[in-house]
């Protein structure tokens, strides 16, 4: 156990956090085209935003005033190089045939049983590069034999957009229990994406906007340093999402 509380964690996950953050800046191999077909438009922009959706990775119960969490996560969407509209929308495959949207991030306890939190994400291997923010609320704050219940709000934006425009924002409800060292949760809601793709000073942009379900279920295993959670979300389509932290 000694080794859980040795001081190179934080560096190692920092590290780890960089390495992602800079991979797709040095290696961006793929992006949406402006001259994609509107229909094949529309079917990416359902399914990347569903994949890029903002989870939680996280349970119910509030941080506290004094409480925090430093993160870095990543998705999975193993099918993604199987839709048609990867031939016509993007310019290129995605590297091994998957979609993944990894994030670096940061929650924070506040009064009032709120928790706010920001991260940077990016498409790995591809040029979109999205802003995310969430405000949780904990209706039920949980103890020894009680389950917490919080609601959460999010929103996401693309950063620095080329062709392709993303925003979009979410209403939960979350359900968790905290053991010893392991915190499973469950929630849903319903998110509202604006998908916008610009085709030039000359030509209409494509819109694509709908408004879906989501739901996941996560287990997080509180070792402090590190935190590690694992999460199957499901909107578009199912897909996973392991979440490595540190904070209390």
């Amino acid at each position: 156990m000694q080794r859980l509380r040795s001081p190179h964690c934080p560096l190692a996950l920092a590290l780890l956090a960089f390495a992602l953050a800079a991979l797709p800046a040095g290696a961006g191999t793929w992006e949406v085209r402006p001259d994609a077909p509107e229909a094949d438009f529309q079917a990416f922009s359902r399914r990347f935003s569903s994949d890029a959706y903002f989870y939680p990775r996280h349970g119910a119960a509030p941080l506290g005033l004094l409480g925090f969490e430093v993160y870095v996560d990543a998705t999975y969407d193993q099918d993604f190089d199987d839709e048609p509209f990867v031939d016509t929308v993007l310019d290129d495959d995605p590297t091994g045939g998957f979609l993944s949207v990894a994030r670096v991030g940061v929650r924070k306890g506040l009064p009032g049983d709120i928790d706010l939190g920001v991260s940077y994400g990016l498409a790995l291997g591809g040029e979109i590069k999205i802003i995310s923010a969430e405000l949780q609320y904990a209706i039920i704050d949980g103890g020894l034999v009680s389950p917490a219940l919080g609601v959460r709000l999010t929103g996401t934006r693309t950063l620095d957009p080329g062709a392709y425009e993303l925003d979009q924002y979410g209403a939960e409800v979350l359900l968790s229990k905290g053991f010893t060292v392991l915190t499973p949760y469950i929630g849903g809601g319903v998110v509202r994406s604006k998908g916008t793709l610009d085709r030039g000073d000359f030509l209409p942009d494509f819109e694509d906007s709908h408004t879906r379900g989501v739901v996941y279920a996560g287990i997080t295993l509180n070792l402090l340093l590190p935190k590690i959670t694992v999460e199957v979300e499901k909107a578009e389509v199912l897909q996973g999402a392991v979440r490595v932290g540190f904070g209390f």
